[in-house]
């Protein structure tokens, strides 16, 4: 805020106050004389008032107010309706997490105030693109994440909207086949890979003796230790990008001297690793995870009716290089197998690479 506009925006909070005051004294006279006319006026004029001040006190120039409260109200709701929320004991929405604590879907204030407390890092991400609020269940066991994105594949199938991902939204419909009777097939070592620890998540490297990755049961003790608010998620900022770009189709994003090329096919995971670690435009973002991967292709399949990563069509595969299986040697991927019919939660080296192969990225809040 320039200092030109603070005398402003003093004013008009003294013209608040004012009106405040109004309001009271002509809703004690509606009490008494049941005329609620003017009340609603001033009432409306108060609350329009309000929020005109708030949209000036947001922090960010890149991230508009509005667009992340509707992003937010449209998570809870999916996760509602798909049955990743339910009613804990607090009889708040929630999850129950594999360290057997429940977590309260994160209030929108609490992700507000840990944005404000990296407000440069946001301000920098979303100017270049990262303008997705993105609520990952992350606490919850993996095996039932699997089991709900199953659920919510097959029901859009019966009802007609499992559809191929688009490049532009004047794409015709293109609707996909399904084998109903496996709509997701999972690697086997996802079967209790966070329970059992099988998964590390967030390494440095790919390297089984010295990755510095965590479980989940050590990533959720830390979070409940210190970020207890909004601990059993993972809260990020994403491009809403379903269709990662293969080599050579990246497009630069951002302003003079904060501009960042959208990463692309191609490389190992070794080498995404070290871009990420080494590479300026790429500060501050960490690789996404199979969480975030289902909770991603829930929310783009529940709004688009459309799936994600369909390397035979107008996207490719993905690679979740925030997780890690130590014992194997392997890192995960995901893709739409149009030959099976179905998603597919699979494995490779992390020496390996595709052409169809890629990553997404995400700013943690």
């Amino acid at each position: 805020m320039s200092q030109e506009s603070c005398p402003q925006l003093k004013q008009e909070l003294e013209d608040i106050k004012t009106l405040k005051q109004e309001f009271d004294l002509e809703l004690e006279q509606a009490f008494a004389s049941g005329n609620t006319k003017k009340a609603k006026a001033l009432r409306k004029k108060l609350e329009a008032g309000l929020e005109n001040i708030q949209e000036k006190l947001w922090p960010f120039e890149a991230l508009e107010k509005k667009k992340i409260e509707k992003q937010y109200e449209e998570q809870r709701e999916i996760m509602e309706k798909t049955g990743i929320l339910e009613k804990l004991s607090n009889n708040e929405m929630g999850i129950k997490g594999i360290d057997n604590k429940e977590y309260t879907f994160p209030k929108l204030e609490d992700i507000i105030k840990k944005m404000q407390e990296k407000k440069e890092i946001m301000e920098t991400k979303a100017e270049q693109g990262f303008q997705e609020l993105l609520i990952v269940p992350f606490g919850m066991k993996l095996d039932d994440l699997i089991k709900k994105y199953k659920q919510v594949i097959l029901k859009h199938h019966q009802e007609g909207e499992l559809l191929a991902t688009k490049e532009k939204p004047t794409d015709p419909d293109e609707p996909l086949e399904l084998d109903e009777n496996e709509p997701v097939w999972a690697w086997e070592r996802y079967n209790n890979a966070d329970v059992e620890e099988k998964f590390v998540y967030y390494p440095e490297s790919f390297n089984a003796e010295n990755h510095k990755g965590k479980t989940k049961k050590e990533t959720l003790k830390e979070q409940n230790k210190k970020t207890p608010t909004t601990a059993g998620y993972e809260i990020l900022f994403i491009e809403d990008l379903p269709n990662i770009p293969r080599e050579g189709k990246g497009q630069i994003k951002g302003r003079e001297g904060n501009k960042r090329k959208q990463l692309e096919t191609g490389k190992t995971p070794n080498e995404y690793l070290e871009i990420l670690k080494n590479d300026r435009q790429y500060e501050n973002e960490i690789l996404q995870i199979t969480e975030t991967q289902i909770a991603y292709a829930l929310k783009y399949l529940e709004k688009h009716h459309q799936i994600i990563d369909d390397y035979s069509g107008k996207g490719s595969a993905s690679f979740q290089l925030g997780a890690y299986s130590p014992a194997s040697d392997f890192v995960p991927y995901a893709y739409w197998c149009r030959g099976y019919r179905r998603a597919s939660l699979g494995r490779d080296a992390p020496e390996s690479s595709d052409s169809r192969l890629g990553v997404r990225s995400g700013v943690r809040v």
